[in-house]
Parts: structure tokens; C-alpha cells; sequence
């Protein structure tokens, strides 16, 4: 990253700060340091104040973790920050858990399991979900350990009037449906969802001229829907069973209308993408659609997203750690 940028990116998180009125003064913060713009979470955590942050990374297949390191040594030198950071690089400490006040649930820190919980000591040390409480999935943290040892959880508010976080998603399943091929503006399109994303998604195509946007997760709709639509577009977070595959909830061959068949686009669900190619449809992105998981972040959009989502789900910590009453926090666990 060169200069420009990083001034760019520090002054959103400085924005973000100055919006939330992030304090996190004397607090010690565990969270990761991923890659792309999941790399200034700690910055963060340290310009709102934080007295030590520990920082957790790992190899993936996104980099690997001394790459992230090295990466962020970089950044920080650009900035002149100098801070109490303290890294991990694949390992989990035990001493950094056990100094933690906040602990966040991001990739390299979860899954926030009965072993990492046991480690926790500090009679408040909470545990800050940086999504909304409905998305939080049962593999990310032993909820039942958490209740059993009196730990507090809380989600994020994504769309807090002031960040309006949550939104951007629709902005990205517009940049992913033109990053495979499709104007949106007076395309006829099927949404698969029937939740929050799907809504903020519907709204989003339909102001960018979309002609018709249906939205359901019932086959028979979708089936009626399939002549003259341009792209289904599949986002619904909460299923886990596999969309489209083998045994699969949607059956391909309804989708075909004529000599022409729909694309497919997603942003959640568990598709086989090698299946929908070999039954004759374009599918993007063009990898393996994961359930619960999204097949693009909001990282892919741009930084002021991922910042201000980190950065709220910091401001969560803060109040839950001061008892503080704030419309951003979204309790799990009291």
C-alpha cells in the first residue's frame, strides 16, 4: 500500500472514531490482523486509545501470516504509530486471552471455543460480534460455554443512522453482478433470499433501474419467474443446506426457459460452482459458494465499510465494558 492510501484509510478510521466517539482508553483489545483492508483493525483499536492490543494472525489462503506482519510493520511505520502491540502468529496464547478485556470474532481469533474461553480470566471481558446478532453462526463461538462461565456477547447495530453500514451491501451485489457480465439497469433478476440482505439487495438493484426484481426462496415462484430473467441472485445467509448441486434445494432444471437459461450470481449459500458450470450455466464469482459464508466481504467494495464495521464493533466492547446504554449493541449474552 503505498502513502496515499494508508492517509486515506487513516482518515476514515479517524472519522469513525470522531462519529462513534470510540474511547477505548486503559482497555486491552484482542482481535486479528487479516489481509487487505482486515489488516487495520488493531490500528484502530490503538487510535481510539487502547492500552495494549494483541493481534492474532495465521496463514490462509488469503497470505501468509508473517506477510500480514510485515505488511502491517509497513503501514504503521508510514503512520509514525507507535503502540502496545503484541503478536501471534499462528498460535492463540493463552496470556493474550487472559489480558483481554474485548475480544472479537473476527476469522483469525475464531472460533472462540470451550479452550479459549477457559483461558479468559477478567471478570468483564466481553466478547464483540462485528456483524449483527441474527448472522452470528454456531461454529463461530461456544455460546453455552459462554452463558455457563457468565461471559458477555453483543452484535453489532450495522446500520446505525450514522454509519449505515449494513447498506453497503447492496452497492457490492451490484459491483459483483457487473463484475459478471450484467448492467443490473433494466435487467429482469431473481433474488433467492428472504432475509435483511435480500431487502437491502432488492432495494439496491431496483434504484439502479433494474426493470423487475423478484425476491423468494420458494421454487415454484422461481420457477415462474425464469423466462426473460437476465441473473438469479443467491444471498441468503441463514441456509445451510445446498442451494444448487447434487440433492440440492433448487433443481437446475427448472431454471432453463427455451434455448436460453438464467446466470447465477452469489454472495451466500453452498453451491457447487464445478456442478452449475457442467449443467451449462455461467456462475460468479467462480468458486465454491460456502454456506453462511459470504463469497465477497464488503472489503471487496472498498475500505470505508470494513473500517466503520470494525470499528462499530469496538464501540460495542466499549459500552458493554462500561455499562454503557447505546443503540449500536445488539446483546447476545448480558
Amino acid at each position: 500500500m503505498n502513502k496515499q492510501e494508508v492517509n486515506r484509510i487513516v482518515a476514515i478510521i479517524h472519522d469513525a472514531i470522531s462519529i462513534l466517539k470510540l474511547d477505548l482508553t486503559g482497555l486491552n483489545i484482542l482481535t486479528e490482523a487479516g489481509s487487505g483492508y482486515f489488516i487495520y483493525t488493531p490500528i484502530i483499536a490503538s487510535l481510539a486509545g487502547a492500552d495494549k492490543v494483541f493481534i492474532w494472525s495465521k496463514d490462509s489462503v488469503y497470505g501468509k501470516a508473517l506477510s500480514i506482519q510485515k505488511e502491517f510493520n509497513d503501514i504503521i511505520q508510514l503512520m509514525n504509530l507507535r503502540a502496545n502491540f503484541s503478536w501471534a502468529l499462528n498460535e492463540r496464547p493463552a496470556h493474550h486471552v487472559n489480558q483481554a478485556d474485548i475480544i472479537t470474532n473476527l476469522g483469525f481469533v475464531r472460533p472462540i471455543n470451550k479452550e479459549l474461553i477457559s483461558n479468559i480470566i477478567k471478570r468483564d471481558t466481553m466478547i464483540s460480534l462485528m456483524c449483527e446478532s441474527w448472522e452470528l453462526r454456531e461454529n463461530d463461538i461456544d455460546i453455552e460455554t459462554c452463558l455457563k462461565n457468565k461471559i458477555k456477547v453483543a452484535g453489532t447495530w450495522e446500520n446505525h443512522p450514522s454509519l449505515k453500514i449494513f447498506d453497503a451491501c447492496g452497492p457490492l451485489a451490484i459491483k459483483i453482478a457487473n463484475e459478471a457480465g450484467y448492467e443490473v439497469y433494466q435487467n429482469n433478476i431473481v433474488i433467492w433470499s428472504d432475509d435483511q440482505f435480500g431487502d437491502v439487495i432488492q432495494k439496491a438493484f431496483l434504484n439502479h433501474g433494474a426493470k423487475k426484481v423478484v425476491k423468494t426462496t420458494d421454487t415454484k415462484t422461481l420457477k415462474a419467474a425464469i423466462p426473460g430473467t437476465d441473473f438469479i441472485f443467491v444471498c441468503q445467509q441463514s441456509e445451510s443446506k445446498p442451494i444448487f448441486g447434487k440433492d440440492a434445494i433448487i433443481d437446475l432444471d427448472i431454471l432453463k426457459s427455451g434455448n436460453t437459461c438464467p446466470g447465477i450470481v452469489h454472495l451466500y449459500g453452498d453451491i457447487d460452482n464445478i456442478f452449475v458450470k457442467s449443467s451449462g450455466f455461467s456462475i460468479f464469482p467462480d468458486k465454491r459458494g460456502k454456506a453462511n459464508i459470504m463469497s465477497q466481504t464488503l472489503a471487496h467494495l472498498g475500505p470505508l465499510p470494513v473500517i466503520n464495521l470494525h470499528a462499530a464493533g469496538l464501540k460495542v466492547g466499549e459500552c458493554v465494558i462500561k455499562g454503557e446504554i447505546h443503540p449500536i449493541v445488539q446483546p447476545v449474552l448480558n
